[in-house]
């Protein structure tokens, strides 16, 4: 059996069996890799999708609100 690497041919009932695992271990890796971008892009999803759902359906009732003497001064902040 062939394996390519890198464009070229090489036949596998001449590697010796550290070579085979380190085929094995990039193969493997290269898989979580896919599951891991797949895993990601579907947690954005579901961030993007709460997020702007707790937008549209945050009650106005629980809103704290500040008093503008209240809120620190831009001097006071950067002091801290």
């Amino acid at each position: 059996m062939a394996i390519t690497i890198d464009g070229k041919q090489y036949d596998e009932t001449k590697l010796d069996d550290k070579h085979k695992n380190a085929i094995v271990q990039v193969s493997k890796a290269q898989a979580r890799l896919r599951d891991l971008v797949s895993q990601s892009e579907n947690e954005q999803i579901i961030i993007k999708h709460h997020s702007e759902w707790l937008k549209a359906n945050l009650p106005a009732s629980a809103l704290i609100e500040t008093k503008a003497e209240e809120a620190p001064k831009a001097e006071e902040a950067k002091a801290e």
